[in-house]
């Protein structure tokens, strides 16, 4: 870019101001002549820092740059001189405002991009002073790219630790943070979790820490161990008198462990009270306070006897396949290219499709059906031009049943083979076994799988779940900067209405009402949950603000069309609903929904507070 000729100097740093009307170089060699005996020591200041320092003219210009400045620019100082500031920053176009800004207030300071003409871009740290010579103007930079990206790399290792932290949450152990103020809530919720957990087939538990006491325990206890919960509250050592006295020291160990590993995953055996034997799962982690202090260790026992039992046949089966496979002797069989059988070198146990003379020559024809004995051909034909040994299966009908075998071919000279037979039936059963139990096992995971994301009552997604796909959905809105909308409800006067009508109907009642919620929130990739106890939350990705509340105004018609008397509500004589909405878009800096599920609960609580039966769309957050 052409410089005005006002602008123009040498790389030498002037001590003086330059005079109008002259040229750049008079005005430098002018400068040169008329400095005072500390301008030696600036220059050389100047040239030694180790930070880039640049001097530009008012209109933005580089008058002078010092080596650092070249490095950091990685540009000569000839190439360098003359060019402008703006050449440098990443929107050249708002660089004549912001130029004048700094002018006028004199110094400026803190960080940007440079984006260099080869394309690399670094960012630096500056600090910017006007007019230290008049119409100098002194511009220091230092690279901190290494720091920025150390800093990001940071935070993203602090986000993935966080994300990891989440999931290894077990499905079994849920914390409710919103627990009610007064004590008639928190028996009904207490009634609640004690239901959902008494439905489940394992053991549910928690203990003291340091004294091992049960401090819970749920009722599948008296199934599986065939004590009642009332006996492990009661006796502390009961839990390890069941335990089987060979596995005891492993789950002493696993214990101890505990308190070091923060969790712990053991199959063992234990005794019921009648004294039968059972497989058990037993998970367990330890859950400490605010302050890290051991808290209580909670756990899950699952009976596996079943599966135990099914291995244990397995491995037998796959044993006595394997003893009977080394016990029985192989048929080994000489034939020659013209597919004669030689000799019977030696013979075993395998049944035979028909005779065949040891000592006698006699076409594989004669002694196998035509198609068995086509292929067996086609295999010797094959080792004896490649000289390679040969492998393969087939299977044969005997007697009315399907035998299956294992043929080698292996050339021992150019005319004749050494063919060795293994009956592999019981291994082909075996596998047929093996692959029945897999599918068994997976139909089990996949219950398993239900039962950890799926509320028991409702039969919508839980608060596990709704949680794993908040985050999921928080960070796709993030990186497509797209908008995330996030509602939660509440049943209006649930409590009177549970207490008046009793328990059943109120369950009913969550049901009914979680069936709303799915019905109108139907677009895939939506997401209806219980959020704790009649309290629901819905999760639309991609979705405004004018969007959501067209969502929360359906559900309120389609709640005032159902059938709901509700005659101890004091805003209506059906069911109502309250909602607290927030739209947000997140930034690239935001890495945690949390500040999204508190405004939602703000403009819930608003409304409630405004007299319920109605939405409140909640305040926007940077």
């Amino acid at each position: 870019m052409p410089l005005p000729a006002e602008s123009k100097t040498t790389a030498k740093l002037d001590a003086s101001p330059p005079r109008s009307g002259g040229d750049a170089s008079n005005m430098g060699a002018a400068g040169a002549s008329s400095l005072p005996d500390s301008a030696q020591l600036w220059q050389n200041l100047f040239e030694a820092t180790l930070d880039a320092m640049l001097v530009v003219d008012d209109a933005g210009y580089y008058l002078a740059a010092n080596p650092a400045a070249c490095a950091l620019l990685e540009l000569p100082q000839q190439a360098l001189i003359g060019r402008r500031l703006a050449d440098f920053l990443p929107l050249p176009t708002e660089f004549e405002a912001v130029w004048q800004e700094f002018l006028a207030a004199g110094q400026r300071r803190g960080e940007h991009e440079l984006r260099l003409d080869n394309g690399t871009v670094k960012t630096v740290e500056f600090a910017a002073t006007a007019n230290v010579h008049p119409n100098h103007h002194l511009w220091s930079l230092r690279d901190i790219s290494a720091r920025v990206k150390l800093e990001a790399e940071r935070q993203q290792a602090e986000t993935e630790r966080n994300t990891l932290s989440r999931q290894l949450e077990q499905w079994v152990i849920s914390s409710s943070e919103k627990l009610e103020i007064t004590q008639a809530k928190l028996r009904s919720q207490q009634q609640r979790i004690d239901s959902i957990l008494n439905s489940l087939e394992c053991v549910v538990w928690s203990v003291n820490p340091t004294t091992l006491e049960t401090i819970y325990v749920n009722a599948a206890a008296t199934d599986l161990y065939g004590h009642p919960p009332e006996a492990f509250l009661a006796d502390a050592s009961l839990w390890f008198n069941c335990i089987h006295p060979d596995d005891y020291p492993l789950l002493m160990a696993d214990i101890e462990a505990l308190h070091h590993q923060g969790k712990i995953d053991r199959e063992y055996r234990i005794f019921r009270a009648d004294g039968s034997l059972r497989w058990v799962r037993g998970q367990a982690r330890l859950v400490r306070d605010g302050a890290g202090n051991p808290l209580r260790f909670d756990g899950t026992t699952l009976d596996i006897s079943d599966r135990k039992r099914a291995e244990f046949a397995l491995q037998d089966h796959q044993a006595t396949q394997q003893a009977i496979l080394e016990a029985i002797p192989d048929l080994m069989m000489r034939i020659d290219e013209t597919g004669d059988i030689l000799n019977l070198i030696s013979g075993g146990e395998i049944q035979l499709y028909g005779p065949i003379a040891p000592d006698r020559r006699q076409s594989v024809y004669a002694s196998f059906p035509k198609q068995l004995a086509d292929q067996r051909m086609r295999y010797v034909r094959l080792a004896l031009a490649t000289n390679t040994q040969q492998r393969y299966e087939h299977t044969l009908e005997i007697d009315g049943q399907l035998r299956h075998e294992e043929s080698r071919v292996v050339p021992i000279s150019q005319t004749e083979v050494l063919v060795i037979v293994r009956d592999i039936t019981e291994r082909k059963q075996a596998e047929v076994t093996q692959a029945e139990l897999n599918q068994k096992l997976k139909v089990l995971n996949a219950e398993l799988n239900r039962l950890a994301t799926v509320d028991g009552l409702t039969e919508i997604a839980n608060r596990r779940s709704f949680d794993q796909a908040l985050d999921l959905e928080w960070q796709r809105a993030r990186r497509q900067q797209k908008f995330l909308s996030l509602v939660l409800c509440d049943i209006d006067y649930f409590k009177p209405y549970n207490d008046n009508y009793g328990h059943l109907a109120g369950d009913d009642c969550l049901r009914q009402v979680a069936q709303v919620l799915s019905n109108v929130v139907n677009r895939p990739g939506d997401l209806v949950a219980r959020y704790g106890g009649e309290e629901f939350v819905l999760l639309l990705p991609d979705t405004a603000r004018d969007g959501a509340i067209e969502v929360v105004e359906k559900i309120q018609a389609a709640i005032a069309q159902c059938p709901l008397p509700h005659d101890y509500s004091e805003v209506s004589s059906n069911l109502t609903l309250s909602f607290g909405l927030v739209c947000h878009c997140p930034s690239v800096k935001e890495h945690s929904p949390r500040e999204l599920i508190h405004q939602a609960d703000l403009a819930l609580y608003a409304a409630k507070a405004q007299g319920r039966n109605r939405y409140v769309v909640g305040e926007s957050f940077p």
